[in-house]
C-alpha cells in the first residue's frame, strides 16, 4: 500500500480477481497490518470463496438452525415423497435436538467439522439417549447435504462422524409381555380416573389402543369419517369399524371390527365433543382448525408413562396395548385373525399360503368383548 514520503505504511491492501463457481470474475481484497498478513487473509478467503446468492438462498455463513429451516421448508412443500406423519416427526425432532442446541447458532462452514459434529452428537447421546443421537445425526447431515448439493460446502463432514458411545442401562421394560386381561382391565381402570387422562383427555384413547391393537401413529390419524357407529338406518350397532389407514406392511390399511364396549365409549364421546376432524386431536383444541391438528405421540407417551407406573405396571409401554390385542386374538382365534387385526402382512408362509386374508377379522370383536362389561 502506497504511504507519505518517509512514513511507513501502516495497512496493507492485498487484491486480486478471481472467477466464482457461478463464471462471473469479481474483485476480491483482503486487509492487513503487514504486507505478509494481508496475502495470508486473501489465501484465506480464497479457499472458502463462495459466489454471492440471493438474499433467500443458502449460504455458507448461514447458521444451522437458520438452514435447517430452509431444508424443512423445502421437504415440506406440496407434493414431496415424505408422508404427512414424517415431516411431522421431522419438525418435532428439529426443533427438540437441533434448535436451541450448542451447535444452532453456528455456521454451516463452523459446524462441518468432525470434532464439532462430534461434541454435538455425545451431548445429544449422554441427554437423551442414542435414538436421539441416530435422529440428530440423520437431520443434520441432511442439512449438509443440501449445503453440498447447493455448492455451499465442499463436502459432508458428517460421514466421517463416529457414533457416540452410550453407557448401557439395564433395560426395566418388558417389550415381549402381553397383559393378561386381569392386569388390561385394571390399567383400564387406572386410567379412567387417572388426573392425567382427564386433564390430557387420554381415556379414550388408551381405550381405543386397548379395543383395536392400533399403532399410535395410525390411531392419532384417525378422523371420525373412519369409525362406523350406526347403520344405514341410524340405528346404533353393537360391533362398529374403524378403519385404520396404515403404511407400514400392505395389509396395514384395514377395516377392524370394534368390541361393543368401545364402540359404546366413542358414541358417548361423539356426544360429548362432536364428529368434526380427528376423533383424537390435540387436547384443549376444539376450534375448527384445532379439531384437524394431529396430537404429538411423545407427549402422549409421557402421560401414558406415568399412568403405566401408577398402575402397577413399570415393566409395560405404550405398546403393550397393541401387542396384548395380538396375543389375545392369535389364543382365542388364530394368527391370521390376529394379522388382520394389527396389519401384519405375514403372520407366517403356512398362513399366507393357504388362507384367505381379505376379509376382516370379524371374530376380534368378540373376543375383545369380554375385556370390560357393557
Amino acid at each position: 500500500m502506497t504511504a507519505p514520503p518517509g512514513e511507513k505504511a501502516q495497512r496493507w491492501k492485498a487484491r486480486t480477481k478471481f472467477r466464482d463457481s457461478d463464471g462471473v470474475v469479481r474483485d476480491v481484497t483482503k486487509f492487513g497490518a503487514t504486507r505478509a498478513k494481508a496475502e495470508t487473509a486473501l489465501k484465506v478467503a480464497l479457499i472458502d470463496r463462495q459466489a454471492p446468492v440471493a438474499a433467500d438462498g443458502l449460504r455458507a455463513d448461514m447458521t444451522l438452525e437458520a438452514a435447517g429451516e430452509w431444508w424443512l421448508q423445502r421437504i415440506e412443500r406440496p407434493g414431496g415423497k415424505l408422508s404427512d406423519n414424517t415431516l411431522l416427526q421431522y419438525r418435532g425432532s428439529f426443533e427438540r435436538l437441533v434448535r436451541g442446541s450448542n451447535v444452532a447458532g453456528l455456521t454451516l462452514r463452523e459446524v462441518n467439522r468432525v470434532p464439532v459434529l462430534e461434541r454435538y452428537l455425545q451431548d445429544i447421546a449422554d441427554r437423551h439417549g442414542r435414538g436421539s443421537a441416530k435422529t440428530a445425526r440423520s437431520i443434520v447431515s441432511s442439512i449438509l447435504t443440501l449445503g453440498v448439493r447447493h455448492d455451499v460446502l465442499d463436502g459432508n463432514r458428517m460421514r466421517d462422524v463416529e457414533n457416540p458411545t452410550v453407557q448401557s442401562r439395564p433395560a426395566a421394560r418388558d417389550a415381549d409381555r402381553a397383559f393378561t386381561v386381569v392386569e388390561l382391565a385394571h390399567v383400564l381402570a387406572v386410567t379412567r380416573e387417572h388426573p392425567l387422562a382427564r386433564d390430557f383427555d387420554l381415556s379414550d384413547l388408551v381405550h381405543f389402543l386397548a379395543g383395536t391393537g392400533a399403532r399410535h401413529s395410525e390411531a392419532l390419524a384417525v378422523a371420525w369419517d373412519d369409525v362406523r357407529l350406526f347403520d344405514a338406518a341410524g340405528e346404533a350397532l353393537e360391533t362398529g369399524e374403524v378403519h385404520l389407514r396404515g403404511t407400514k406392511t400392505a395389509g396395514a390399511d384395514r377395516r377392524v371390527p370394534m368390541p361393543q364396549w368401545l364402540t359404546t365409549c366413542l358414541r358417548e364421546r361423539a356426544k360429548r365433543h362432536g364428529t368434526e376432524g380427528l376423533m383424537f386431536h390435540t387436547p384443549g383444541r376444539w376450534d375448527t382448525a384445532g379439531r384437524d391438528t394431529v396430537r404429538d405421540r411423545r407427549n402422549v407417551s409421557r402421560h401414558l408413562r406415568r399412568i403405566l407406573d401408577d398402575a402397577g405396571m413399570p415393566w409395560a409401554t405404550a405398546n403393550t396395548f397393541r401387542r396384548t390385542v395380538g396375543d389375545l386374538v392369535t389364543k382365542n382365534l388364530n394368527g391370521i385373525e390376529a394379522a388382520n387385526v394389527l396389519g401384519h402382512a405375514r403372520p407366517s408362509m403356512t398362513y399366507d399360503r393357504y388362507s384367505d386374508r381379505r376379509q376382516p377379522a370379524v371374530g376380534a370383536s368378540v373376543v375383545l368383548n369380554g375385556l370390560l362389561p357393557n
